[in-house]
């Protein structure tokens, strides 16, 4: 049986016959990530996600409990160069919690405030259901939509995701041109499926069910859908979509 999960008040903890131990990670203003209710001991493997994926941070404080890390530059104001490696910010962070056995119950938009951006909630893998050789393969990869014609596939593990990505893209809408960039492959449509008129509302969603189907056959879910750059009014703020492959430590 696990412990009963913590208590975020003065109040008496509620009563569970067993629970996970839920925490919480939040993106903040253009460059702070903060971990709320993050254990400590996974602070230095989140710190060296970030250092890996972004670079230098500039400092770090404890704000109000949590452990905040503010980055040097605008990671939440990405784009143009900074598209991208925003990106590979948010999946280290979120594939360096899955490795530690905490997997991503929901990302949420649960704040009101202009440019705001989500929130990330994790839970505990039920220690009974995996083994450590599980948590070590995990296999995550982006797929982000940029500007109103621009489609990135970020980082794919395997060369067969870009390709039936590609698949769907041509089966349902009308492609453009691609190139391919240190481990990114950029698909520019032809038309503007992130602004669509018309009947195009009918075709980005065909087109974007048909790249869920074919890396779902591949093995590979839509681990979350998550808000990562301050929104605008240039239709740039659309969400970033992180896949995980099915494996025995998620499902």
């Amino acid at each position: 049986m696990m412990s009963a999960p913590p208590s975020y008040s003065k109040l008496p903890p509620p009563q569970y016959l067993q629970s996970p131990s839920v925490c919480c990670i939040t993106l903040n203003e253009g460059d702070k990530l903060r971990l709320i209710g993050v254990p400590n001991e996974l602070v230095p493997h989140i710190r060296a996600g970030i250092m890996r994926s972004w670079g230098k941070i500039q400092r770090e404080q404890n704000y109000s409990g949590a452990h905040e890390f503010k980055m040097v530059g605008n990671p939440w104001y990405g784009y143009g160069d900074d598209h991208v490696p925003a990106r590979r910010l948010v999946v280290e962070v979120v594939k360096t919690m899955a490795m530690q056995g905490w997997n991503l119950v929901q990302s949420a938009d649960v704040s009101k405030k202009e440019l705001d951006k989500d929130s990330l909630f994790f839970e505990t893998v039920d220690p009974n259901s995996i083994v450590g050789t599980d948590l070590m393969q995990v296999d995550m990869f982006s797929i982000s939509f940029g500007s109103r014609d621009k489609l990135r596939v970020i980082d794919p593990p395997s060369p067969d995701i870009v390709g039936v990505v590609r698949q769907a893209i041509k089966g349902q809408w009308t492609s453009g041109r691609e190139e391919e960039i240190k481990g990114v492959s950029m698909f520019k449509l032809n038309g503007y499926p992130w602004y669509p008129h018309a009947e195009e509302t009918v075709y980005s969603r065909m087109m974007l069910s048909q790249v869920l189907a074919n890396l779902r056959a591949l093995g590979y879910k839509l681990y979350t859908s998550v808000d990562i750059s301050a929104g605008n009014s240039d239709g740039n703020d659309a969400e970033s979509w992180i896949f995980r492959r099915v494996g025995n430590a998620w499902s």
